[in-house]
């Protein structure tokens, strides 16, 4: 399709998965959600991938009460759209927006030569987007690979933004395995998250504490946590 997913859809008042998946030419379309979706009050699963969209509508928020797993992966969106932050969405614990690219750019330093865009695009020196993400408590799963995210991940402090340490609380709830996070005051950052994946992108420098002594660092899988980063990326 060209355009949007059927306003026809609103009428599904009872859904509570959707689907949507493989539009042809995908990497030419910019095609805008429309806000019939918003209208499912009952949709708990929500995927449109691989279908072109650029972006979401102004209502898409309606679905926060009710919202657990977003998977928008192989879209041309630019940005994390600024809708999706916990406070709209607090039943959310999945999100994939992994292989937003519209074309291939093996040096970052070309961007200004493709005349469409690239997709998803992010420095993370001058972009917060990424940093809002990792503090999204409730997220079991968080899927960012194959985009063109740049720079270094950030690190949080305890008692900045939020963000507290690993307590006595967490130790009741998980066991002996959050011994050393609790006794070093590690940052809390994605405390529930199953999976994490951040692989394929343009990454450098180091990585910062609350990853490498991650409590559940051993349910993630190491090929598509961080590494490989994008062939001969500078």
């Amino acid at each position: 399709t060209e355009e949007g997913i059927p306003s026809e859809i609103k009428h599904l008042k009872y859904l509570e998965t959707l689907s949507i998946y493989g539009n042809v030419n995908t990497m030419l379309k910019s095609i805008e959600l429309g806000e019939e979706v918003c209208t499912l009050d009952n949709l708990k699963a929500l995927r449109i991938a691989a279908f072109g969209l650029v972006s979401l509508p102004h209502n898409f928020e309606d679905l926060g009460d009710t919202l657990e797993e977003l998977d928008l992966n192989s879209n041309n969106f630019t940005s994390i759209p600024e809708v999706l932050t916990h406070e709209n969405f607090p039943k959310l614990t999945v999100l994939n927006m992994a292989s937003n690219r519209r074309s291939a750019l093996s040096d970052l330093r070309n961007i200004a030569e493709s005349e469409s865009g690239i997709g998803l695009h992010i420095d993370m020196k001058r972009d917060e987007s990424i940093r809002r993400l990792l503090l999204w408590e409730n997220l079991e799963e968080l899927t960012l690979s194959f985009n063109y995210i740049e720079g270094e991940l950030p690190d949080f402090r305890v008692g900045e933004d939020g963000v507290r340490a690993y307590s006595a609380d967490d130790l009741r709830e998980r066991g002996d395995s959050l011994n050393w996070a609790v006794e070093s005051a590690l940052p809390r950052i994605l405390p529930n998250a199953k999976a994490l994946r951040l692989n394929l992108n343009y990454m450098t420098g180091r990585v910062p504490d609350w990853l490498l002594y991650h409590p559940r660092l051993l349910e993630w899988s190491a090929e598509s946590l961080i590494y490989t980063q994008q062939d001969n990326g500078t």
